[in-house]
């Protein structure tokens, strides 16, 4: 059997895929970067807390970013002193050369100019002082705007949950986890109306920037936590006996 010629494969092709796949690899590489920036796994300098080691590499690109654009923006207002000295001179080089002296006949001479008389002008007016209005003068002390103890736990508690299940919300910014307390008022739901809450908290810890949820009881015994292999939430049926 005669030995065919390879088929003709169009370089652009090659080209169009590799791009693809070049892509690719960096979209991966750049999700890797950002999970370990996020573990903590990246090295920072050694007089940064541990505890913001996260924040290290994202304001170190931020104030980059800024001193870039604060650099263009520069240049960019130093450019047009330059572009307009240039049209100055060449006017200046163009423009003919004036006499210091032009003497011209008598008949075209202007007579000498008549003295005007000085018109003086009335004195302004004096306006009487503004005084307030009284009906919006009070004595009475503004009431000072009151500030929420615990933000995160007026988040949380906006109906979502039955009265009297939620008890605590306590951040731990180390390990990028929220632990949610609740009372005895858990076990009292059904086993749907539980999941279901334990859900709606986990997405809204994740809008708020932690990557891990858990549940516990008043003694710290841990009732749900977040899956660590997919999504949604792990409840144990750690009922308290009685």
């Amino acid at each position: 059997m005669p030995n065919l010629p390879a088929p003709y494969v169009s370089p652009w092709k090659d080209l169009a895929r590799n791009l693809r796949a070049l892509w690719a690899d960096l979209g991966l590489r750049a999700r890797e970067m950002w999970r370990r920036n996020r573990e903590g796994d990246l090295s920072v300098p050694a007089f940064w807390p541990t505890d913001l080691a996260p924040l290290f590499w994202p304001l170190l690109l931020a104030f980059s970013l800024a001193l870039l654009v604060s650099a263009g923006v520069q240049l960019n207002a130093l450019r047009p002193s330059a572009d307009s000295e240039t049209p100055q001179s060449s006017s200046q080089a163009e423009a003919p050369p004036i006499p210091s002296e032009v003497t011209l006949p008598k008949a075209f001479q202007a007579a000498p100019a008549l003295p005007t008389p000085v018109r003086e002008l009335p004195a302004p007016e004096t306006l009487p002082p503004v005084e307030p209005d009284p009906a919006l003068v009070t004595d009475e002390p503004q009431t000072p705007v009151a500030l929420l103890l615990d933000p995160l736990l007026d988040l949380l508690l906006d109906g979502s949950a039955p009265e009297g299940v939620l008890e605590e919300a306590r951040p731990e910014p180390a390990e990028n986890r929220l632990v949610l307390r609740v009372t005895e008022a858990w076990w009292q739901l059904a086993e749907s109306e539980r999941s279901d809450l334990a859900q709606t908290w986990q997405e809204r810890s994740l809008r708020l920037g932690y990557s891990e949820l858990r549940l516990v009881n008043g003694n710290d015994r841990l009732l749900a936590r977040s899956a660590r292999v997919g999504d949604g939430m792990i409840l144990f049926n750690n009922v308290p006996q009685a």
